[in-house]
């Protein structure tokens, strides 16, 4: 089995690594349009919220993977 940390796929744009993270988009999108319709919570910081962190780790990993030490054979 592959390892994600160690897998060949290169990210060029900070877009890209955002598509790839479409499941954490969508659960964001979900637990924010319940905190607000259900919880009653402020509309402002859920949304902020809910852009803030899946943007965070799509950058994060997107940084990791320009990031990646090349070794020499």
């Amino acid at each position: 089995m592959s390892d994600p940390e160690n897998s060949t796929a290169v990210m060029t744009t900070p877009l890209e690594a955002m598509k790839q993270q479409r499941v954490m988009w969508g659960c964001a999108l979900l637990v924010g349009f319940i905190l607000i319709y259900y919880g009653g919570a402020p509309i402002v910081p859920v949304i902020t919220g809910c852009v803030l962190v899946p943007a965070i780790a799509a950058l994060r990993s997107w940084f990791r993977s320009r990031n990646k030490p090349r070794f020499r054979d």
